[in-house]
Formats: structure tokens, sequence, C-alpha cells
């Protein structure tokens, strides 16, 4: 920022007051859009850039000229779909996602495998419509995933069944077990947000030194979508695991599991399961 004001001779009492100031800043600009994670715990020059580097962010974006993903890609000459023969469709599709890379816009797929004729006309009847800025902000291209135009439920689903059996097997969930929702719901009603919930597993997981002879399958998976967006499902079926004890005793576990998830904001996260031998 120009002609920055010195508050204090102190350096840390000066980022103190300049930071309460960029706060305030933000908060006035942004209101609730804007929150400060209160446990970030860091030092005053760093949060200083930080916030700093918010509103020259936020700034750039009020300013920023906007245009098509076509546009950005010089308009290239490409067939309708149904213009295509089959043979010809994934080399055009292979070109067109070359070009995209070529100019820093970059399409993933996190499910999938999808066929080559309907990534191809979302690409050309829809993505190519699709706005982005002029210039990328922070100079590293602009990243789409396709997932967030069209979410594959029941990919998404199946996703979090294979993750939260994998951490169970593996007895590690942690902060980045992200198949898991921010608050579980218990059977009696309470709620415990996801730190609670992970240490309370934490304790059944680490009774035992290992989990071993394990299988399971998803024998049904099912799910609703309301009319905002949101949705509710489930996924169950059988699983087995021997888990051992530091005495070297054995406890079999075989029965049905059962996964309760629901969707916010086009994304799945399990909130309420039934694991054999796991009681909260």
């Amino acid at each position: 920022m120009e002609n920055e004001e010195k508050f204090s001779d102190d350096p840390t009492e000066h980022y103190g007051i300049e930071n309460e100031i960029l706060r305030m800043k933000l908060k006035a600009q942004f209101g609730d859009a804007f929150q400060m994670g209160g446990d970030a715990h860091l030092p005053p020059e760093i949060e200083n850039q930080f916030l700093k580097n918010v509103i020259g962010f936020e700034e750039a974006s009020e300013n920023a000229e906007y245009t098509t993903i076509y546009e950005k890609l010089g308009k290239p000459a490409y067939k309708a779909a149904g213009d295509l023969s089959a043979e010809e469709l994934a080399p055009a599709l292979q070109h067109l996602m070359k070009l995209m890379k070529e100019q820093g816009i970059n399409l993933e797929f996190c499910d999938g495998p999808y066929e080559d004729a309907l990534i191809y006309r979302f690409v050309t009847e829809e993505f190519f419509s699709h706005q982005v800025e002029k210039r990328s902000f922070f100079g590293n291209g602009w990243n789409f995933i396709y997932e967030e135009f069209y979410p594959n439920d029941k990919a998404e689903i199946t996703k979090n069944t294979h993750a939260f059996i994998k951490h169970w097997m593996r007895r590690e969930f942690d902060e980045y077990s992200m198949e898991l929702a921010n608050e579980i719901n218990l059977a009696d009603g309470s709620i415990l947000n996801r730190d609670e919930a992970i240490r309370k597993m934490n304790i059944f997981l680490e009774s035992f030194v290992e989990f071993k002879n394990d299988g399971y399958n998803i024998k049904d998976l099912n799910f609703e979508i309301n009319e905002d967006g949101n949705g509710f499902g489930f996924s169950e079926g059988m699983i087995k695991y021997d888990a051992v004890m530091e005495s070297n005793e054995t406890i079999h576990y075989e029965s049905p599991y059962k996964f309760y998830m629901h969707r916010i904001d086009k994304f799945w996260d399990i909130f309420y399961f039934i694991m054999p031998g796991f009681k909260w």
C-alpha cells in the first residue's frame, strides 16, 4: 500500500494497529463474507501481508475485464458434435483440450470416465461460453472441475464410502478425512463437531494395533436431490475385519455397515454412520 502510515515505533504494535484497520476495512466492504480464522495465530507481519493481498485481490476482481473461454482460445474452428464421425470425435476433443492447456485453461475430471461425445458437447456447447478474467490474477491460468458443473452424485457417494473404509482400516482419521461432515449427528439427537467426532473414533481405533483380513461390498446406494440442489443419501453393505489387540487377541467383526450422507453446495459428506464394533 502506498504512503503507509506508521502507527508506532514498535513493529509489533504497529502491525497490530494496522491489521485491525485492514480487518475493519474488509469487514465493512464484504460483511460476513469475510472471515479470519480465530485460531490462525499468524505472526503480525505475515497477517499484515495476507490482509493486504486479500484487499489487492478483491480490488483487482472488482476491476477485472472478462471474456469467454472461446474468445480466449482465439475463436478456433470446430465442428458440432453431431457432425463428427465416431473416428473423428476423439482427435477433435484432444485438439480442443490441447488448445485450452496451451492458454492455461485446465479442465479436470475427478470422476468418470466419461464418453468423449459427452465431454465434447460440454466443451463446445457450454464451456466455451463460460466467462473468465482476461488476465489470471495469480498468473497460473484458470482451473475448472467438470463435476462442479455436473456433479456425479453416485460417484461422490461411492468415493466417500471407499475413503471412509480405507481410513478406518488404516486407523488414521484426521482433519484431512474430507469424507466426514463438519458436524456428526448421533442417534440420540446430539451433535459432535468434526474434531470431537474424530477424537472419539480414534479412541476406539487406537485400542487395537492392527486391522486385517478385511473386506466389504457396496450392496446399495441411493440419494435424493432437493429443488435447492442439496440432498440426502446413503450407502450400505457388508463389511468384515479382524481387530488385533496388544495382547494378540483378535476380535472378528462381520455385519452390515451404513453411511448417511448429505449434499451441501454440490458436495457430499458423511454425517452419521454405523460400523460393526463401534459405538459412540
